[in-house]
């Protein structure tokens, strides 16, 4: 990213100048902590939990989504319809986000806010979350960015779950309608839901990133077909289709005239292996892949390129305490880029690759206190028409570490609603190719989540 004179600045401040902002930040800190330790005890998506009457520590790591534990992964598997029949009520969840973000250097300022420590209310999201009709099921979000002051249809996923029987053991199967691959998996060992996803609109992002990794989200539409035989061996297909482009800017997905274009369907796969040791130990390892033939900038006249992601993951868990709960997981995302089309028109290399690792390990207790640590890896070949970096690599390494605080949703308080506290900082050590400032990237972040499902209070049990 270029470099601003407000960036340079920002690394030469002295210390008396620093000592204001660390002042501030543990001021923010002590504010929203009183803020979380007296608000009305309120879960992500608690209208899953207004359907089910279970707390949200039954799905969820920590007691605030979206890791899961073995019990979340089932009630999604089975199309988000599980219940104990008491609700009837719409399963509506709302949810208020507002941080406090530090950046190592300060940064060109959005409108109506500072270069940097920026206290903002950053996200209001109303979701519809669990039993539509019958056996259907679904998870779907409309986000407010009240940052940038707009809105957007952000995560639809639409499941219907079968039982039946192959070669004498029970295998669930069952149809699927999203719009973001791997946004239907049950891991989160994969892109949607893992541990780092969770950013600041007053931070800075790398160039680089795989298809996979979000740059279909909700963009396209399609579905596929899944089954999990043996409660072992679970496999996917799925196929999608990019949306109109005036379709998508009506839905607040900012979508130019120069974006790119996909053409035809773009293939989605899955397959993961899962096991329990001793009722105790909880083991996945899995693979999928996304590949897409592209019009760079939506340039229709000199072919396209085939961009194809083919990845790893691994999840562990110990599930054998009620105090004490451990998660680690990993993926290995390869992408490969046949540069047909770009190499004629931007002049880009005839190909090019990007890897990115990411793993984390997460310890809770008591479904309370969360603490989190993550490491992170992207390298590729060097192509600045085509990377978009200043030499011409997507080289990013950093880390995350992260503390998380969830006084509620447990089965002792209310099953409607939750807060979350998390303090996180991101640092790294490269970014977008470069040693040398990378740090003016670094983002110190403190979080408060309120969730509440309007109608969770009203269901008798």
């Amino acid at each position: 990213m270029r470099e601003t004179a407000a960036a340079e600045a920002g690394r030469r401040e002295p210390e008396a100048r620093l000592r204001p902002r660390f002042a501030k930040a543990v001021a923010v800190l002590v504010l929203l902590t009183a803020l979380a330790l007296r608000a009305t005890p309120a879960a992500a998506l608690p209208s899953f939990s207004q359907q089910t009457g279970e707390p949200c520590a039954q799905c969820h790591v920590g007691a605030y989504g979206g890791q899961l534990k073995p019990y979340g992964r089932d009630f999604k598997l089975f199309g988000y319809v599980s219940g104990d029949g008491k609700n009837t009520l719409p399963p509506i969840a709302a949810i208020v986000a507002s941080s406090f973000t530090e950046t190592g250097a300060d940064r060109t300022p959005l409108p109506h806010y500072a270069a940097n420590d920026n206290l903002a209310i950053t996200t209001v999201l109303l979701a519809y979350a669990g039993k539509i009709a019958g056996g259907v099921g679904a998870f779907a979000e409309v986000t407010y960015d009240s940052v940038r002051d707009r809105y957007a249809v952000s995560r639809v996923d639409i499941r219907r779950a079968f039982t039946g029987t192959v070669a004498g053991k029970d295998v669930v199967y069952g149809v699927d309608v999203n719009n973001r691959p791997a946004l239907q998996d049950l891991w989160n060992s994969s892109t949607v839901f893992e541990f780092s996803t969770f950013t600041s609109q007053f931070a800075g992002s790398p160039a680089a990133s795989a298809l996979v990794d979000g740059k279909l989200a909700g963009r396209v539409a399609g579905g596929g077909g899944f089954a999990m035989w043996d409660d072992t061996l679970y496999t996917e297909f799925a196929a999608y289709g990019q949306l109109d482009r005036n379709f998508l800017n009506r839905q607040g997905v900012a979508t130019p005239a120069t974006a790119d274009r996909y053409r035809g369907t773009i293939p989605y796969w899955r397959i993961a292996l899962q096991h329990d040791f001793s009722d105790k130990h909880y083991v996945e390892v899995g693979a999928y892949g996304v590949s897409a033939d592209r019009f760079p900038a939506n340039v229709q006249t000199a072919g396209t390129d085939r961009i194809t992601d083919t990845a790893i993951d691994a999840t562990y868990q110990y599930i054998g305490s009620k105090r004490h709960f451990v998660a680690a997981h990993a993926t290995w995302i390869h992408e490969d880029d046949r540069l047909g089309a770009a190499h004629v028109t931007a002049k880009t290399a005839p190909s090019d690759h990007l890897d990115v690792l990411r793993a984390d390990a997460i310890y809770s207790f008591k479904d309370t206190w969360t603490p989190a640590v993550e490491i992170f890896k992207t390298t590729g070949s060097s192509d600045p028409k085509f990377f978009k970096t200043s030499n011409g690599s997507p080289n990013t390494d950093g880390y995350v570490l992260e503390l998380m605080y969830t006084p509620w949703g447990k089965k002792e308080t209310v099953r409607w609603a939750n807060v979350k506290f998390n303090a996180r900082y991101v640092g790294y050590t490269r970014f977008n190719g470069k040693t040398a400032g990378a740090s003016d990237n670094n983002v110190f972040l403190i979080g408060l989540n309120a969730a509440f499902a309007p109608f969770g209070g009203l269901v008798k049990r």
